[in-house]
């Protein structure tokens, strides 16, 4: 009986000794090598085409007929590698399209028939605003093409 005590306060004793003590032997700086080269370098955005669009959205008094096609950029490969699947880019053109929705729903400007290179950029970025609540490695969007058509609802 004795010996399995010792034996149960030898084991806590190094257990204990290994937790407190492994802040005196972890190195303080990583060593300059291929892995700290690798680190520093930065992530480069890779490009998703999402494809052509065309939504139909009814107002008030008239029918927004929306033309576009989206690219969106993903920060770094292995997220790009997570989203780049048939599932994922369904859950992303989904995601886009009601984000789009929403958006021509309450901004007048898409109504517009030509827009200009700001117009499409600030789009853009309210498209990737939405979208970022439910995919967070989206960083930033182009709008390729975008032709807007409206007419009257009977």
């Amino acid at each position: 009986m004795v010996k399995f005590l010792i034996l149960g306060v030898a084991v806590a004793g190094a257990g204990a000794a290994g937790y407190f003590g492994e802040q005196f032997f972890r190195p303080t700086a990583a060593p300059a090598g291929e892995h700290a080269a690798a680190a520093k370098k930065p992530e480069l955005l890779f490009e998703l085409p999402l494809g052509k669009f065309t939504m139909q959205i009814i107002r008030d008094n008239q029918i927004l007929h929306l033309l576009f096609d989206v690219d969106v950029f993903i920060l770094g490969s292995a997220e790009f590698q997570k989203i780049n699947g048939a599932v994922g880019q369904a859950r992303l053109r989904d995601a886009t399209v009601t984000a789009i929705a929403e958006l021509a729903e309450t901004e007048l400007a898409l109504a517009e028939t030509v827009m200009n290179e700001e117009g499409r950029t600030a789009l853009a970025a309210q498209i990737v605003r939405k979208l970022y609540v439910d995919f967070p490695i989206i960083r930033t969007a182009r709008i390729n093409s975008f032709v807007a058509n409206t007419s009257a609802r009977e």
